[in-house]
């Protein structure tokens, strides 16, 4: 019963995830947008991007302990949308996570920040392409000014090591760890006891 009620749940993450991909690739050929060459090698942007990606996810779990009124918000925003992936198996967790890494990279700094560098300084480039992805991941102003923050993060990254892998990495990795944690142990940025208060 648990695998039918939450497969369209997943079926609609995996397809809209897919279509982003596929919409990063698109515009990366039809604007004819050419990637910069990386700083860094293969097993360095791997190493990097789940070295940043521990380090961003241990970040988020201090603000979420510590962070007053702004943490109760985020996690508040987190109670409000768990239910999407209760029941998720490993496998489910981890395809979400890895078409996120690629696919949302792919359109926002692959695409996107590339593209606007073109035609703004970098600075504006990453503050416009975080903005946008800030908005298109909207739950509240305190998750607006998260998303974007780890947007900035992100971007910078991208554009000091011009490894799309890294961002990639980085972005894929830091989702499955917010996932697993969300899915499986909710205990360690207190959702589950908040699910309990609000019962």
């Amino acid at each position: 019963m648990d695998n039918k009620q939450q497969s369209p749940a997943f079926g609609v993450i995996l397809l809209s995830q897919s279509l982003i991909v596929a919409a990063g690739g698109l515009f990366l050929w039809a604007l004819d947008v050419r990637l910069p060459n990386a700083n860094i090698d293969l097993l360095r942007a791997i190493a990097a991007g789940v070295l940043l990606a521990i380090a961003t996810f241990l970040i988020f779990v201090l603000v979420y302990r510590f962070g007053g009124t702004f943490a109760r918000s985020l996690l508040n925003d987190l109670n409000r949308v768990s239910w999407i992936f209760n029941g998720y198996s490993w496998i489910h967790i981890s395809c979400v996570a890895l078409l996120a890494g690629v696919g949302e990279e792919l359109l926002f700094r692959g695409f996107l920040q590339t593209w606007l560098d073109r035609h703004l300084s970098i600075v504006w480039a990453i503050l416009f392409s975080s903005v946008i992805f800030g908005l298109l991941h909207y739950l509240s102003h305190a998750y607006f000014i998260c998303t974007i923050l780890m947007s900035i993060a992100l971007g910078v990254g991208y554009y000091l090591s011009g490894s799309l892998l890294m961002v990639m990495v980085w972005h894929g990795v830091y989702d499955f760890i917010a996932l697993v944690v969300l899915v499986k142990f909710p205990h360690i940025i207190d959702i589950a006891s908040r699910k309990k208060n609000d019962v």
